[in-house]
């Protein structure tokens, strides 16, 4: 089954950013093939940051790494988010493809389900 799960929280909105990885982990561990996408600000959890301590959160963005563990290859940025928020796919801790609005419009067209996580 295809599911794209679209992430939008903050990376310090309660614990919603943190949710919305256990969820997609959750969806990969029973084989769905997953496409996530960054978008609105979510897009910020993705920023190379400093040390998240003095911010008193536990940094969740080191779980980016078993992205690859559980075979989660379609990763996806909205370009029109990162425009918005002056930022560049290259300068961000995940290797994720920009879809511009139509590209991101097509694929989930695609996916058997849509969650907004």
């Amino acid at each position: 089954m295809k599911i794209a799960v679209l992430v939008t929280s903050l990376p310090l909105d309660g614990i919603a950013a943190r949710e919305s990885l256990d969820l997609i982990f959750a969806l990969a561990a029973v084989d769905h093939q997953l496409s996530v996408i960054f978008s609105d600000d979510a897009v910020y959890q993705l920023v190379k940051a400093d040390d998240s301590a003095e911010l008193m959160v536990k940094d969740f963005r080191r779980s980016f790494k078993l992205f690859e563990l559980y075979d989660i290859e379609n990763l996806y940025i909205c370009a029109e988010s990162l425009r918005q928020r002056q930022l560049q796919a290259n300068a961000l801790v995940l290797n994720v493809q920009p879809l511009e609005c139509d590209e991101l419009s097509q694929l989930l067209y695609t996916q058997h389900h849509v969650i907004k996580a």
